[in-house]
């Protein structure tokens, strides 16, 4: 009795193997609107980058490249911001996804300027047209609030903006980045 339970056992596991891979690759590779989403923002991208480096103060605004390329036949995209600011040379990375599991994008970025390393998750609202997405991470003793708001406007433009807050202080757009697809 025991030799045919596991018997079963070891055929389940081996069909479940099997038919996993199969099941995964229909429901990926930019086959649903979630994934095909972010295949349509990979390519070469000239980039207009304003920061704000504090509410209410003007802008300091960047020209630069976004590279947007997908990873693992679209399951992920990695973007590479490269550009200057005041003169001095800054990179950006990041790399985003679709979670089936708990049905929301999934962020994680890094960036030159800095020691760290913002882990962002949210929704793609099909009214707006806009996928938001949401963190709080540690930074100079306070705790930052940082809400993202991706835009694709046409098929060879893009507007992202990163609305900043932290402790008392109200939130405010510290980062407008404008994309241009390069021909």
């Amino acid at each position: 009795m025991n030799r045919l339970a596991a018997c079963w056992i070891v055929l389940l596991i081996a069909v479940s193997a099997i038919a996993a891979p199969v099941a995964f690759q229909s429901r990926t590779r930019g086959s649903d609107p979630e994934h095909a989403r972010l295949i349509a923002m990979c390519g070469t991208w000239d980039v207009e980058v304003t920061f704000r480096f504090q509410p209410g103060s003007a802008g300091i605004t960047s020209k630069g490249t976004s590279t947007i390329r997908p990873l693992f036949d679209g399951l992920f995209v990695e973007e590479k911001i490269e550009g200057t600011l005041n003169g001095t040379p800054f990179t950006t990375l990041s790399w985003t996804g679709f979670n089936t599991s708990t049905h929301q994008y999934e962020a994680t970025r890094i960036a030159s300027t800095n020691t760290i390393r913002i882990a962002e998750s949210g929704n793609y609202d099909d009214k707006t047209k806009k996928l938001e997405l949401k963190a709080d991470y540690p930074m100079a003793g306070d705790t930052w609030h940082q809400r993202t708001v991706i835009e694709t406007t046409s098929p060879d433009a893009m507007l992202v903006a990163s609305y900043l807050s932290f402790g008392t202080v109200p939130e405010w757009k510290g980062v407008e980045i404008k994309y241009t697809r390069k021909k």
